[in-house]
């Protein structure tokens, strides 16, 4: 699958995208390591959805965009809507994962004519003093991500195989340093207090070995959000798209198309 680019906004960012697929569409917020190519939960996704997966400002393909940005959520939260304007999208269903849960919620609480049906998966930006989970920010420097993964040597797997070795490193500092622009020193956003203006339909999904957003997470996002549903991803990490690919395009077709929610063990 090919990158996209697109130029968007006043700040003429320019905006790395996937896109593929068929129906109504789907805008993919990624997490802390941005879009790891044409992953297989978006392909599956594809199958019933327009699904469109852009690197955020500061990600990857987008590295040096992240210094037109401002701290804190109203210029990722207009960004995001330029992009889905610029590729010809009035509305669309919204799935983020870890930070781009975090952007997803603020978008539907921003601008919520854009956003139809929310899906929050592990979503970063709460502060919880008993349940503050990891630090992604204080890790060694030679594995610095191997706490987002259920099991620390899936961190191979998923980032580095494959791959220049040190293209791959730099990356993964790029990556990180990228989000702590956005939620360092700590995850405390004061998104709770926007939380409540979301109207969309909502799944708040945890899972169940991420060791960055514990499960009490789950039922502190979703209890500020009028109507919204959870699930637990059984068995995966913070990177849940990564580790179960089939059980998280399944929960979110689920709960898009029929209104349920599936059981992901």
């Amino acid at each position: 699958m090919k990158l996209d680019t697109i130029t968007v906004g006043t700040k003429q960012i320019t905006v790395p995208y996937y896109r593929a697929g068929q129906g109504e569409p789907l805008l993919y917020l990624h997490h802390f390591m941005g879009v790891v190519g044409w992953e297989p939960a978006l392909a599956r996704l594809a199958e019933h959805f327009d699904v469109i997966a852009p690197f955020a400002p500061g990600w990857g393909a987008a590295k040096d965009e992240l210094t037109k940005m401002n701290v804190g959520p109203l210029d990722l939260t207009l960004h995001n809507q330029d992009v889905l304007a610029a590729l010809g999208v009035d509305s669309a269903h919204v799935v983020g994962v870890g930070i781009g849960a975090w952007l997803a919620a603020e978008l539907a609480a921003i601008a919520p004519a854009c956003v139809r049906r929310l899906v929050l998966v592990n979503p970063v930006g709460i502060y919880l003093e008993d349940a503050m989970g990891a630090d992604p920010f204080a890790q060694s420097p030679a594995a610095p991500t191997e706490v987002l993964f259920s099991d620390p040597a899936l961190r191979q797997k998923y980032l580095l195989d494959g791959r220049e070795l040190v293209d791959a490193l730099v990356e993964e500092l790029l990556d990180l340093r990228a989000a702590a622009k956005f939620l360092w020193p700590i995850m405390e956003t004061q998104v709770r207090t926007r939380l409540p203006r979301i109207k969309a339909p909502t799944l708040v999904a945890t899972s169940e070995r991420d060791a960055i957003v514990p499960a009490a997470h789950g039922p502190e996002w979703a209890r500020h959000i009028d109507g919204a549903r959870q699930a637990e991803i059984k068995g995966a990490g913070h990177l849940a798209e990564l580790e179960r690919p089939d059980e998280f395009a399944r929960l979110v077709h689920d709960f898009i198309v029929a209104d349920s929610v599936a059981a992901v063990a």
